[in-house]
């Protein structure tokens, strides 16, 4: 099992600054999508719901987050890092496989309590400002998501 905890601890400030951002915008976009399957009340229309999943997955993918006049990339660490949560997520929640899943839990869990609401809080605020495919105000969704968490 991975020391989550050491491996996050032990980026620079700078990466985690940027896998808060990261992590809030897939937050985000994991409530929108959950609203939008559920019929939620708050669902948003189908157009918003996809610009949402297309801006977040399409960064997910590429590891680079375009932020108006400035493109946020990830070190080797963070992008490892990232990817092998992601990883299981994929595995556990899309597969089915409930260790990989338990596992993907445990590290995000871990992942967000290294993180800590502030850098979270900055993580949204710096989204606001400079994304136009998820409202600035469904950014709450996802941080709101996150710091159960914290609890």
């Amino acid at each position: 099992m991975k020391d989550w905890k050491t491996l996050i601890e032990d980026l620079p400030e700078e990466e985690k600054h940027k896998l808060a951002v990261v992590r809030v915008m897939e937050c985000t976009n994991g409530v929108i999508q959950y609203a939008y399957r559920d019929n939620a009340p708050h669902k948003l229309s189908i157009e918003e719901t996809r610009r949402a999943m297309n801006f977040s997955m399409g960064c997910i993918k590429r590891m680079e987050i375009p932020m108006g006049e400035e493109t946020i990339t990830f070190a080797e660490d963070t992008t490892e890092i990232f990817n092998d949560v992601r990883d299981l997520y994929m595995s556990g929640a899309k597969q089915g496989n409930d260790e990989d899943y338990a596992e993907f839990m445990r590290a995000s869990g871990i992942m967000i309590r290294v993180l800590g609401r502030d850098r979270i809080l900055k993580a949204r605020d710096h989204l606001a400002e400079h994304i136009v495919d998820i409202a600035p105000e469904k950014l709450n969704w996802g941080v709101e998501y996150m710091l159960q968490f914290l609890s």
